[in-house]
């Protein structure tokens, strides 16, 4: 069956926003790197048998995913849905988010991903969004290109040592994604992108949003009101 797979908002990030594939091993597929990506993502859905499991595999050794001695123990079942950064030979990067949970981010075979046809509206936008403690609101202003964005991230060391970043101000619509502070020529300037996919924002930064190791970078889901 040909499956036709429709996004309004596809991705394109600006300069400064750092890639996986940037300086980093093709077959590395990772938490922190996965939203960097300078990619189209994809939404997928796992088409399994009935009882199958279909496994995670790894990034760790050269040969991997395809390699011997590659499959982890976690894998997905019939229906669940994924997001799709890239292709290596067979296999496909994804994230996988749990209703509850931390997200699971690695290798799965190509074969097993049907993709999922979606139209969504720039209003889906609106609302506040998490990812671990950090937190994103989005809201309308009176122009329908521009939307107010506030927001606040943590990165929390030993015992009382926290740094926090934040993002405050506007960013605007390129018929794409959001471009947060985007026109600000600084090179010390906070800058991120806002890439909707359906019920996941996918946020990258700059890593200038504020304290070391502190970063707005991740997939964050809307939070109930």
């Amino acid at each position: 069956m040909k499956v036709f797979f429709t996004v309004l908002l596809t991705l394109f990030f600006s300069i400064q926003i750092f890639a996986q594939t940037d300086g980093n091993p093709a077959n590395w597929c990772r938490n922190g790197l996965f939203p960097r990506e300078k990619v189209d993502f994809k939404l997928g859905e796992v088409k399994a048998h009935r009882g199958e499991k279909v496994y995670f595999y790894s990034d760790e050794g050269e040969n991997c995913p395809s390699g011997k001695n590659c499959r982890l123990k976690s894998y997905l079942i019939n229906f669940d849905k994924v997001i799709v950064s890239r292709t290596l030979g067979d296999y496909s990067c994804v994230w996988y988010q749990p209703s509850k949970g931390s997200e699971t981010v690695g290798w799965i075979r190509s074969n097993k991903l049907e993709f999922t046809a979606m139209v969504q509206s720039i209003d889906s936008y609106v609302g506040k969004w998490s990812f671990y403690d950090n937190e994103i609101e989005i809201s309308k202003t009176n122009d329908k290109s521009v939307f107010n964005i506030s927001g606040m991230a943590f990165w929390k060391g030993l015992g009382a040592n926290v740094h926090t970043g934040e993002l405050e101000g506007v960013a605007k619509w390129n018929e794409s994604k959001l471009l947060f502070n985007d026109e600000d020529k600084d090179e010390f300037a906070c800058k991120a992108t806002l890439d909707l996919l359906e019920s996941y924002l996918i946020v990258s930064d700059n890593l200038n949003c504020g304290g070391a190791n502190v970063t707005f970078t991740g997939i964050y889901t809307k939070k109930r009101n």
